[in-house]
C-alpha cells in the first residue's frame, strides 16, 4: 500500500509539473524535494513490473504496456527540468543528485560490481535524457532542458566503455546483464540525439550560440571516438558477437538517420566499413537494412533532409525508445523475478 500510495503520489506531481508548464503557478515547489525519490524511481528497474501488475490487479482503464513508460519519461522530465535548474555554471545539481557521473570506474576496478553498477547507471541516464529530450520536443522554444552538462560526456563514455568490455564475461550471469548491451546502445542513440538538440538549443546569456553548438557536436563526435575502438573489440571476439553489435550498430544507425542526424552523417564513413567488413557474418535481413541505410545516405546527399521534417522525426523516434526501454525493462524485470522473487 505504501508502494502505491508514492507511486500515485508521483503521478499527481507530473500533472502539477505539466500544470505549471502552462501556467506561472509555484505547484512544482511541492516537488522539489522529492527529486531524489524520482530519480531512484526511474532507476528500478522493476518499477514498470510492479505497475503492470497494479494496474491488472486493480482493472484500471489504462493502456497496462504504454502507461507504465509514459509515467517514467513524464517523471524524467520533472527531474530533468529541476536538475538544468540547479546546475547554473559549477553543475552542482547533477553532482548532487548524481555522484557518480564524474567517476567512473578505472581500469583496476572493472569487476562484476562495477559492470552491473554502470549499467543501471546508464539506464537511469538513459531516462534522464529521453525526458529531456521529450520535453523539448513537447515544448519548442521553452528553456533549454540540459540536465547532464556536456562536459560530462567523456565519463559518461567510460562509463559505457566498461559495459562493453565486460559483456563478454557478464552477459550469461543474469537477463539484465544479457540485456546491458541494448541498453549501452540505447544510450548512445540518446546522447548523440541529446548533443545535436544541445547544439540547435537557444544560447544562454553571455554565450555565443556559435561556440556552444560546435562545442556540442564536437563533444558528440568524441564520444563515439572514445567508445568505438570499444565496439571494435567487442566484435572481434567471436562470430555471434559480431551479429550481435551489428545487429545494434545497424538499429542505431537506422534511428540516427530517421532523425536526421548531424553526427550521423559525419560517423557514417567510419560505420559503414566497419559493419561492411563483417558482411559474411550477418544475416540476409541486416544485409538488407544496411543496403537501405547506404541508399538513404546517397539519396540524402543529393536531395538534402525535408524542411521540417526533424521535429516530427524526433518526435516519432522518441516514442518508439521510449516504449522499446519500458518493454525491455519489464521483459528483463519478469524475467529476473522467476528466480528472485520481489
Amino acid at each position: 500500500m505504501k508502494d502505491e500510495l508514492n507511486q500515485y503520489k508521483t503521478w499527481v506531481g507530473y500533472l502539477f509539473y505539466s500544470f505549471c508548464l502552462q501556467c506561472s503557478t509555484a505547484a512544482m515547489e511541492c516537488m522539489r524535494q522529492y527529486t531524489s525519490e524520482l530519480l531512484d524511481f526511474i532507476a528500478d528497474m522493476h518499477t514498470l513490473t510492479k505497475l503492470k501488475s497494479h494496474m491488472k490487479a486493480c482493472c484500471h482503464p489504462l493502456h497496462e504496456d504504454t502507461f507504465g513508460g509514459n509515467l517514467k519519461v513524464g517523471l524524467a522530465q520533472v527531474a530533468a527540468m529541476e536538475i538544468s535548474k540547479g546546475n547554473h555554471r559549477d553543475n552542482k545539481a547533477v553532482v548532487r543528485y548524481l555522484p557518480w557521473l564524474y567517476h567512473p570506474p578505472s581500469a583496476m576496478q572493472q569487476g562484476p560490481k562495477e559492470f552491473i553498477e554502470c549499467v543501471s547507471h546508464i539506464r537511469q541516464l538513459s531516462w534522464l535524457l529521453l525526458g529531456s529530450l521529450t520535453h523539448c520536443a513537447l515544448y519548442q522554444g521553452s528553456t533549454s532542458c540540459m540536465p547532464i552538462p556536456l562536459d560530462a560526456g567523456s565519463h559518461i563514455a567510460d562509463h559505457l566503455i566498461v559495459i562493453l568490455i565486460g559483456f563478454p564475461e557478464q552477459s550469461k550471469t543474469s537477463v539484465l546483464h544479457m540485456c546491458s548491451l541494448f541498453h549501452a546502445f540505447m544510450f548512445a542513440q540518446l546522447w548523440t540525439i541529446y548533443c545535436e538538440q544541445a547544439a540547435a538549443a537557444p544560447a544562454l546569456q553571455n554565450q555565443n550560440h556559435t561556440e556552444f553548438s560546435s562545442s556540442a557536436i564536437l563533444t558528440g563526435l568524441e564520444f563515439w571516438s572514445r567508445v568505438t575502438p570499444s565496439i571494435l573489440q567487442l566484435m572481434a571476439h567471436n562470430k555471434v558477437m559480431v551479429e550481435m553489435v551489428c545487429l545494434h550498430v545497424i538499429s542505431l544507425m537506422e534511428a540516427l538517420q530517421e532523425c536526421n542526424s548531424t553526427i550521423f552523417v559525419k560517423l557514417i564513413p567510419m560505420w559503414l566499413p566497419m559493419i561492411q567488413s563483417n558482411l559474411k557474418h550477418l544475416s540476409a535481413g541486416l544485409q538488407l537494412r544496411l543496403q537501405a541505410i547506404q541508399n538513404r545516405v546517397n539519396h540524402q546527399s543529393l536531395q538534402g533532409p525535408a524542411p521540417g521534417a526533424l521535429p516530427l522525426a524526433l518526435r516519432k523516434w522518441l516514442q518508439c525508445t521510449q516504449f522499446k526501454m519500458a518493454q525491455v525493462e519489464i521483459q528483463s524485470s519478469e524475467a529476473a523475478s522467476q528466480f528472485y522473487p520481489m
